[in-house]
């Protein structure tokens, strides 16, 4: 089949020969433009969204099926805003479920009945198992508890993590252990890894280390648990996670296996994902659900680190169901100006910094890129691409700072 044939040709040169037509590029008032396209909002009385942002966020998510917040991490006023937002998903759009960047079990934990929907209870939890939380920030076990206390269901809240905190699951697969061999290799296992991650604070030293793959891999061959028993997953969600974690070990060493820290992860991320949306769906009702993760993992499309992140695979995965999603990202405004905010970002945001959290629409400013990108510099161009393309909306967030940690008592690693 011909796709271009000497017609297009001649086409594309008379085109290009014609006067005024790609030789003069209109002018637009770019600030006038991102001025139209942001709007300040507020937090209500009860925690959710007002002001002309907060309607349009409203009014954008509509008809989403998945709302996706990509963040950076540890930080105090982005967990509140993930909490107004899921409010107003909730109570507006019928959203039920937060999908998280936090181990699968761990989230099992946080809704149990002792601990659902009580923040207090739940830094309890995380300071008894630090290494399970990668985040567990004030206001990320806020987030946490404000879930569980909207809706009841069993997948309130859903982590898919890859697995961390391998002294829970190492527990728990000692209880199972069908014979004294493996109960007593799992409990070497077991104090190699309280030894290794023994800090109050997330550490993964355990899952990184030289040799801990092999042995989770051997465990799994003697343990003889059924597939798809509770067993399995915990098994073969520790030799995955080694997998990803020995990635980034030897990466590190020079062997070139970086990519696949990513690739593998964002794979896991994608099955585990799966996984909830079936139980989710079980009452036959669509699922709605708000993702709240890393911003590199929220695109559409390739993200920086040269995967199809969970992020892509949810705006498609909702697009198949007849919905869409909506991608927000936040950018935390620290201290006073832009700052360190990169080029590629400071040309889509207001020109007078605002002194209120502010949304600006994505989706407007996307006709305009090549007005938008063109005092950039070439890597500062692709990056801008990636973010106006990747994203529907930039949340940002004045006066951010550290997150805290009083609930749990552990040291940030932030």
């Amino acid at each position: 089949m011909r796709i271009f044939g000497p017609e297009a040709f001649l086409l594309a040169v008379a085109i290009l020969a014609a006067p005024g037509i790609a030789a003069d590029i209109p002018k637009v008032d770019l600030p006038a433009k991102i001025a139209a396209s942001s709007r300040p909002f507020a937090y209500d009385a009860d925690g959710g969204l007002s002001g002309p942002g907060g309607a349009f966020i409203e009014s954008a998510t509509a008809n989403s099926q998945f709302v996706l917040l990509g963040e950076d991490h540890y930080l105090r006023e982005t967990p509140r805003f993930a909490a107004a937002l899921y409010r107003m998903l909730h109570a507006r759009h019928g959203f039920r479920h937060l999908v998280v960047e936090q181990d699968r079990y761990a989230m099992e934990d946080v809704l149990a009945p002792e601990r659902r929907g009580d923040a207090k209870e739940i830094g309890k939890w995380v300071r008894r198992y630090p290494g399970s939380f990668e985040f567990g920030s004030d206001q990320d076990i806020g987030l946490l508890a404000l879930a569980g206390k909207l809706d009841r269901g069993p997948m309130a809240i859903c982590g898919i993590e890859q697995a961390v905190g391998a002294p829970r699951y190492l527990e728990d697969l000692a209880r199972m252990a069908p014979r004294s061999e493996v109960r007593n290799e799992v409990e070497a296992l077991h104090a190699l890894a309280l030894k290794l991650d023994s800090e109050p604070t997330y550490s993964v030293n355990f899952l990184i280390a030289p040799g801990t793959l092999e042995r989770l891999e051997r465990l799994r061959s003697i343990y003889g648990a059924q597939p798809g028993s509770r067993a399995d997953e915990m098994l073969l969600g520790l030799i995955r996670s080694a997998e990803i974690f020995g990635y980034y070990r030897r990466a590190e060493a020079g062997e070139p296996v970086g990519l696949f820290n990513n690739t593998v992860r964002e794979d896991w991320f994608k099955r585990l994902f799966m996984r909830c949306y079936r139980h989710m769906a079980g009452d036959g009702a669509l699922p709605k659900a708000m993702f709240k993760f890393g911003s590199n993992h929220m695109f559409r499309g390739k993200n920086p680190t040269q995967a199809f992140p969970i992020g892509n695979f949810a705006h498609e995965f909702a697009i198949a169901n007849g919905r869409e999603a909506y991608g927000l990202l936040i950018v935390p405004l620290i201290g006073t100006g832009y700052g360190d905010i990169p080029a590629e970002l400071r040309v889509m945001l207001p020109a007078e910094v605002p002194l209120v959290p502010t949304v600006v629409d994505l989706r407007a400013l996307r006709p305009l890129q090549r007005w938008l990108r063109a005092p950039l510099k070439e890597v500062e161009s692709t990056a801008f691409r990636e973010i106006v393309n990747g994203y529907d909306a930039i949340v940002l967030l004045p006066g951010e700072g550290p997150a805290t940690m009083m609930l749990s008592g552990l040291r940030s690693i932030g």
